[in-house]
């Protein structure tokens, strides 16, 4: 009885084990370290994108993604699509607008001049004399205005409270000693 036996042809002059890689690498040493016996398992292929680098499923490069992904480009979309005709309908409102002010007659210039350094060293050392004049901090904040004070003052508790209810708590205080 005759039988059909498909040979393979392929290019090899030899049936040498060098032309012959196995199917996969048992136990090799190489980029990957050791690796047990069986097949490599690459899930890098899987991954979306040219370059896998998109961690989304991306129509561009998978046909088998859901349907609701093969529009999808990470930015909202200007309209939405009719459930009757199944076309894309653009909504202007949708639309992102860029709002810019109007800078005519805009007084500063888009850099920072060299006298800034002067300017805060002077600040500086009028503030500096002040606090030795007065003895403290405190007392040299009480008779300096903010913008002139150098370094500007932090914004802690105490400051807050007094911005806050201060004069209103002074006020109430004066109103109570005159009854």
């Amino acid at each position: 009885m005759a039988s059909l036996v498909k040979l393979s042809t392929r290019g090899v002059r030899s049936l040498h084990a060098t032309n012959f890689r196995s199917p996969w690498p048992f136990v090799k040493k190489g980029a990957y370290g050791q690796r047990k016996i069986g097949p490599f398992n690459y899930e890098k292929i899987k991954w979306p994108g040219q370059n896998r680098e998109f961690p989304e499923l991306s129509p561009k490069w998978h046909k088998e993604n859901p349907e609701q992904l093969h529009r999808y480009t990470g930015t909202n979309e200007e309209g939405y699509v009719d459930p009757v005709t199944g076309k894309f309908v653009v909504v202007p409102e949708m639309q992102a607008e860029l709002v810019v002010p109007n800078l005519d007659g805009f007084k500063l210039k888009p850099y920072v001049s060299y006298r800034t350094d002067v300017e805060i060293e002077k600040r500086r050392r009028i503030y500096e004399a002040k606090v030795k004049e007065k003895g403290s901090k405190a007392l040299a904040d009480l008779y300096t205005l903010e913008d002139e004070r150098w370094p500007p003052p932090k914004m802690d508790a105490e400051t807050l409270f007094e911005l806050s209810y201060g004069e209103k708590i002074r006020q109430a205080y004066k109103v109570s000693l005159t009854f």
